[in-house]
């Protein structure tokens, strides 16, 4: 009986191991290509982040016209950053608009994947519709 338990404890350590070399192997993939984006800096204001997510989709097109879709999940992201830091900066909001304001950052959070999926396997076409989508 202790031979079973001690096969089916090996067996579920290689698993384990097999999971773990996996995932730590996703990064070196390509699999979190979010996760070595710098940090988005936020700005103090709503006002300001505005002006910053004006900025990177100015910079998300210039990129897209340059054919340079290996760049375009940095912007995607940093606007992402920004529309989700628009909740905590826009106290003036009633309710109802805080409420729009949330949905519509989960919205702009996946158009951001989907314009990184589309750049890395440069697709101009899918890049090019998700970024209308984005503006």
């Amino acid at each position: 009986m202790s031979t079973i338990n001690r096969h089916g404890s090996r067996r579920h350590t290689l698993a384990m191991c097999a999971l773990l070399v996996g995932s730590a192997l996703m990064p070196a993939l390509g699999y979190a290509e979010e996760e070595r984006t710098e940090p988005t800096q936020i700005p103090a204001t709503s006002a300001a982040i505005w002006q910053a997510i004006d900025q990177q989709t100015a910079a998300l097109d210039q990129v897209i016209k340059a054919g340079k879709l290996e760049e375009v999940h940095h912007h995607a992201f940093a606007i992402r950053d920004l529309v989700n830091a628009l909740p905590a900066k826009s106290t003036a909001l009633t309710t109802m608009q805080l409420y729009q304001v949330k949905e519509g950052g989960k919205y702009v959070a996946t158009l951001a994947s989907r314009l990184d999926a589309a750049g890395d396997a440069k697709n101009m076409a899918d890049t090019l519709t998700h970024f209308q989508r984005l503006k």
